[in-house]
């Protein structure tokens, strides 16, 4: 099967853009070329990940025949509901969205991605950790390309830590983790910050243990049971009770200007969550550089177990946006006798060479769907 310049470019950016945002290294694929052409190539990344503006630069240097817009659409949900809106108005959408883990599936089962198996994604299997790819799999696809993983880790500020007289590698229970709290607090500050993140407290009742959630063999239904686990309890009573103490952050929202300033002058002392931070620290606090350190979680009996936060992939969107299709390269064009037997075709005419081409793209089934009902 031959693929169009953009096809071609659009797997090559995901792999290349992905690969070096995960580790800084262009090993994955053919070293970050996806091609020779002089054709001009545009492509819009929609994505929060501060590393990936310094990527591209990289990228383009090695492509020169393509461009690379990458616009921060908001952070996680932010993102999704601009993304699902474009999609279902047919118009806006990018050519590459960052989505993270959990997201992926919703966005895989509406038929919203590409499944990048048919564009030779599966050779990038053993560039990857089992459990980043697996994340990516599924029902048989590959549907995006990891960026980073989520094991989570204790990001603190040395500055902060010293000054109350705690040692966070002493801190190995989370009464230890309550007792160093009150004397973070002592010094003005807080031992770390909570609005009501749902993927932290997904991440920490799993820390503890917990498996509140439930699908069926046949996956048509799932349980949820957050009351009756004890291990979700366990977690819930300590967390409340930080809160009652006034031993945690609660009023400042993560990932916002203020809860940036506080990373940044030391009012949030620590952070529980992913390892993929530390970027986001030297973006979002810069004035704590060579401040910040990094000691393993401290779990509800002192055990050396950990969990995950986190974690983003690039996927491809299918776009219903006419405009993009008429103006993208066909994925193959053939001659009319080659078309016996085959069904869903879409036939439009090429806006650049004016020749009639067929198109056998999801997209194109897609719309052609939609030509026959109007």
């Amino acid at each position: 099967m031959k693929f169009g310049k953009k096809t071609i470019a659009l797997i090559g950016a995901v792999a290349m853009l992905s690969s070096v945002a995960a580790c800084g290294s262009t090993s994955a694929g053919d070293g970050g070329s996806t091609g020779s052409s002089d054709k001009k190539v545009e492509l819009t990344v929609w994505s929060w990940d501060s590393t990936l503006p310094r990527t591209v630069k990289g990228f383009e240097a090695k492509n020169p025949n393509i461009k690379v817009k990458v616009t921060n659409a908001g952070t996680n949900k932010d993102e999704y509901n601009a993304l699902s809106n474009a999609i279902e108005a047919g118009s806006g959408a990018p050519d590459i969205a960052q989505i993270e883990y959990y997201a992926l599936p919703e966005y895989v089962i509406r038929g919203h991605l590409e499944n990048l198996s048919d564009l030779g994604a599966s050779d990038f299997k053993d560039f990857y950790t089992p459990g980043t790819w697996s994340s990516v799999n599924i029902n048989d696809g590959v549907y995006a390309l990891p960026m980073d993983s989520g094991p989570m880790a204790w990001f603190y500020n040395k500055g902060v830590f010293d000054k109350a007289g705690v040692d966070p590698t002493q801190v190995r229970t989370w009464d230890d983790f309550y007792e160093a709290a009150k004397k973070i607090r002592a010094v003005d500050s807080y031992i770390t910050s909570d609005s009501g993140d749902a993927g932290f407290f997904d991440s920490m009742t799993w820390l503890a243990g917990a498996t509140p959630f439930e699908t069926s063999k046949d996956g048509e239904t799932v349980t949820i049971n957050l009351t009756g686990d004890k291990n979700v309890k366990t977690f819930t009573d300590f967390w409340q009770k930080m809160i009652d103490e006034d031993l945690i952050d609660t009023k400042t929202v993560g990932w916002t200007d203020d809860w940036n300033k506080g990373l940044d002058d030391g009012s949030i002392a620590s952070l529980l969550t992913g390892a993929w931070m530390p970027y986001n620290l030297l973006s979002g606090a810069p004035n704590g550089d060579g401040k910040w350190r990094i000691a393993q979680m401290p779990t509800a009996d002192g055990s050396e177990t950990n969990s995950e936060n986190g974690g983003s992939s690039l996927a491809i969107v299918k776009s219903d946006d006419k405009a993009k299709v008429a103006a993208g390269e066909p994925l193959e064009t053939v001659k009319g006798a080659e078309l016996s037997g085959k069904d869903n075709i879409l036939f439009i005419r090429n806006s650049v060479s004016g020749r009639i081409e067929a198109r056998y793209r999801k997209t194109g089934i897609e719309l052609n769907e939609k030509l026959h009902k109007n």
